[in-house]
């Protein structure tokens, strides 16, 4: 028995090493990389660490408008690689914070050529490396003199944590493979955007799907060798108005897929756009909102977009070390920060929850550590932080979640986040929550957020930390039992520590949110899983609006 176990261990080593060899880009890159660092690593400033980053992307994209073909289906592929050197050493090197100037290091991206002809990619690597090498050097000095003027940090942890290497290969998939049928598609979105047409009231409209596929290439010089595929498929219907007095009203369907065959039927997106166009009409008549202060529910969706905005961004680890960061949480492990019934987990490697596929997952992020499960949050105490490879005091450790796109430096960024409960209410107990707490307050109404696009935040120290979160679609629910009625131009704002102390339940129904991020490292993946929300008091404010008056012509 030992000597067959043995015997499956070394066929598995032999076929790793087999795999290995069958990706020829591989082998190119690791070459460079050597050559390059076998060089640096002996300079008067020597270089003490090199990454090598590659995207090969392949994408096809294709819009229709009102029934009509705006954007065919020819694709598209291109390959771009990023490069990180390092001088100094993992205590303090080029990429240490510039107090009053910002972030030290700026990695360097250009594109490479599709066929892995080693002279043309290998030219590439070295041009671009002797530069990013000679930056480091450069911006090093300048790391070395601020530290010497500026005051001490805070924080005492190191510039780059020290992590063990590891080799992970994933077979390269052909975009044919995937079986991706784009004139089928260019008649669906013909047919989705084509509901929109009889709708005098829609100024606007597109119908798209974007699909990609991305192989992921990362070498560097401790050891790492990683290649992994990524593939999506994402339908996005959108939509828009202008109310007589020149709000704009827009209105969205998005799904995400891995697979273009588990998006959701025809008749499901019919249906889904049926009732948006509807509420475009219902959006141009409502009455606008007035600034107010008092309880709300949020629906599971937009739930996942108010915590995405208002905690994820301030438990990635690496702005925790930024002085200029006002670091809400970061003095905060062990204390609560939520209700005791409430728990925060980030988890890349989770591919779908209820079935439902999650956009923020991968196996190794983009500093070439393995995504790793983080409890943030456990029973409303705060736990952890989300890392990356810049430790922070008392985490000097990454637990995958440098992340960037090809273009950007990485930094610490959210994966999939999970928000559970474990004492959840019923959809009826919540609003009739809501109803007491209205009336307890002395408000007629309260309010109810269906569906918001997104938001921002801030977290600096030199203005207001807070947050601007934008809804879509808002009923007020009046407190003496009238019927809900649909409100514009609400804009959901506040500070993080204020309204967190104001969650006070949450429900049985979840909700995915699936989108993109856009922070300093560009726009990345993520996912959002949570329960509808019954917060005690909230605020909101006037949305802005055109001054611009509406169309006087109708829609032809």
């Amino acid at each position: 028995m030992k000597k067959k176990k043995v015997i499956l261990i070394m066929l598995f080593a032999l076929f790793s090493q087999i795999a290995f060899a069958q990706d020829a880009f591989i082998d190119i890159l690791k070459t460079e990389l050597n050559r390059n660092y076998t060089v640096l690593k002996d300079n008067p400033v020597p270089a003490y660490y090199v990454s090598y980053r590659v995207q090969d992307m392949q994408t096809q994209g294709i819009r229709a408008s009102f029934g009509k073909l705006l954007l065919n289906s020819n694709p598209r592929h291109q390959r771009l690689f990023n490069i990180d050197v390092r001088v100094g050493d993992y205590e303090m090197d080029n990429t240490r914070e510039i107090k009053g100037g910002g972030r030290g290091n700026m990695y360097s991206s250009d594109a490479l050529v599709l066929d892995n002809n080693p002279a043309a990619v290998q030219t590439a690597l070295w041009k671009t490396t002797d530069q990013v090498y000679k930056d480091a050097v450069k911006q090093f000095e300048n790391v070395k003199a601020n530290v010497a003027v500026k005051v001490a940090s805070e924080d005492k942890s190191g510039d780059f944590t020290k992590e063990a290497p590891e080799k992970y290969f994933e077979p390269a998939i052909p975009l044919k493979d995937l079986k991706f049928d784009a004139s089928e598609w260019e008649k669906k979105l013909k047919k989705y955007s084509e509901v929109f047409y009889g709708n005098k009231d829609v100024l606007s409209n597109t119908a798209s799907i974007d699909f990609e596929l991305v192989r992921k290439y990362f070498v560097d010089t401790e050891g790492r060798e990683i290649a992994e595929n990524t593939y999506a498929c994402r339908l996005h219907i959108s939509a828009s108005t202008t109310a007589e007095d020149g709000m704009n009203l827009p209105l969205f369907l998005s799904y995400f897929a891995i697979d273009a065959k588990d998006l959701p039927s025809d008749a499901q997106v019919l249906k889904d756009a049926g009732k948006m166009s509807q509420m475009i009409s219902d959006l141009r008549k409502a009455p606008v909102a007035e600034s107010y202060s008092g309880p709300a529910l949020m629906t599971a969706e937009a739930a996942g977009v108010f915590f995405h905005e208002i905690f994820g961004h301030r438990v990635e680890g690496a702005r925790l070390k930024q002085e200029s960061d006002a670091q809400t949480f970061k003095k905060k492990v062990g204390e609560p920060v939520l209700p005791k019934d409430i728990s925060i987990i980030f988890d890349p490697k989770l591919k779908k929850y209820s079935n439902i596929p999650l956009n923020g997952s991968y196996v190794f992020d983009d500093e070439g550590i393995r995504g790793q499960r983080v409890e943030v949050v456990k029973d409303g105490i705060l736990k952890s932080f989300l890392m990356s490879r810049t430790p922070i005091d008392n985490f000097p450790n990454s637990n995958g979640h440098g992340r960037a796109m090809i273009y950007f430096d990485n930094v610490t960024r959210q994966s999939n986040m999970i928000i559970e409960s474990s004492d959840p209410k019923s959809e009826a107990e919540l609003r009739k929550m809501l109803v007491e707490e209205a009336k307890k307050a002395d408000r007629e109404y309260a309010y109810l957020f269906d569906k918001v696009s997104g938001g921002f935040t801030t977290t600096g120290r030199y203005m207001p930390n807070a947050f601007n979160v934008t809804p879509l679609i808002v009923y007020r629910i009046y407190a003496d039992g009238r019927p809900d009625e649909l409100v514009r131009g609400v804009d959901l704002v506040g500070t993080p520590l204020a309204i967190f102390s104001q969650v006070a339940a949450c429900g049985k129904e979840y909700g995915v949110f699936n989108g993109a991020c856009g922070a300093e490292s560009g726009s990345i993946p993520v996912s959002c899983v949570s329960p509808t929300l019954f917060i005690k008091m909230i605020e909101t404010q006037k949305k802005s609006k055109s001054q611009n008056q509406p169309p006087i012509l109708e829609r032809p």
